[in-house]
């Protein structure tokens, strides 16, 4: 929806409500309810009709979108409860990464390609290290970004394919999330867990993370979750590639924290890297648990 002009807008708008509201009433399973919801979500949200409609009228059509999303909520749970659900299943791809489809965009970043050389230079003389060479090669395409290849095992011979809640649950131990920021940080935001620490209040010197990682001011974080995971290139032993580890500040016996997963060195790390595959629930494709849309 291009249109600002409020007659049109609010014309479109109560069209869209109408159109999901019918297809609720027609739905067949609950993938067409999520595509349903998917879809008044993402163009309401794309018309911005708060910004130009006025607020009487505004407020008339948000009670009807809001109608409609009750209808799509009712319509979903009596499809649950006439549809036998299916068991619950999850598929890890047993490909690995490249560089070309580790991003979750699927181009290289064309602004980026003339500076990246510069910027990765500038990153590793501020920090005193040369990078592995297959992450320059990611850093050549873009400058960070997330990816859906953030998963990796310790278990040799692990499954592919999980079924059933147990199962589930299972797959959880199995394959662990190791960049906990779903993707790389940007060149520019890289600094040593030191410095990372020096900011955090971590409590007594026992409690420090300086306690738990005597190389902390080696150790430099490509991906975090909040101040509690934290993977790290670590140069401590950098022989003659750093080591990368998985920094897991909080402690189960109320420690320092622990390093929880290593790989020697970063290619090998990359290549060990998973995803979830695409499987198709109701019509509709998924990543895992993400909502990739409507099946090819």
């Amino acid at each position: 929806m291009a249109t600002t002009d409020p007659t049109a807008l609010a014309a479109e708008l109560g069209k869209l409500v109408e159109e999901v509201a019918a297809g609720a009433d027609k739905a067949r399973a609950g993938g067409d309810i999520l595509r349903l919801r998917d879809r008044l979500n993402r163009e309401w949200d794309g018309a911005k009709p708060g910004a130009y409609l006025s607020e009487e009228a505004y407020a008339a059509l948000r009670r009807r979108c809001e109608a409609a999303h009750a209808r799509l909520t009712d319509r979903f749970v009596a499809l649950r409860d006439t549809v036998p659900p299916s068991e619950p299943r999850l598929v890890i791809d047993s490909e690995a990464p490249t560089h070309a489809t580790f991003f979750e965009a699927d181009t290289p970043a064309a602004d980026w390609a003339g500076e990246a050389e510069a910027a990765i230079g500038a990153a590793e003389s501020r920090l005193g290290v040369t990078l592995p060479e297959s992450l320059r090669a990611l850093y050549r395409r873009r400058n960070g970004g997330t990816t859906d290849f953030f998963l990796a095992t310790d278990t040799p011979d692990a499954p592919f394919v999980f079924e059933g809640d147990a199962a589930l649950r299972e797959a959880d131990e199995i394959w662990r999330t190791v960049l906990p920021g779903f993707g790389l940080s940007s060149l520019e935001r890289l600094k040593t867990l030191g410095t990372i620490a020096d900011g955090i209040d971590v409590g007594g010197e026992e409690e420090s993370w300086r306690a738990a990682l005597p190389g902390i001011d080696r150790m430099i974080p490509l991906s975090s979750h909040g101040s509690d995971l934290w993977l790290c290139l670590d140069y401590a032993d950098a022989s003659p590639e750093p080591s990368v580890v998985l920094f897991d500040a909080i402690s189960p016996d109320g420690g320092p924290g622990r390093i929880t997963f290593r790989r020697p060195d970063f290619a090998r790390f990359f290549a060990g890297l998973r995803r979830h595959a695409i499987t198709v629930e109701g019509g509709v494709a998924m990543r895992g648990t993400r909502l990739l849309g409507n099946e090819a």
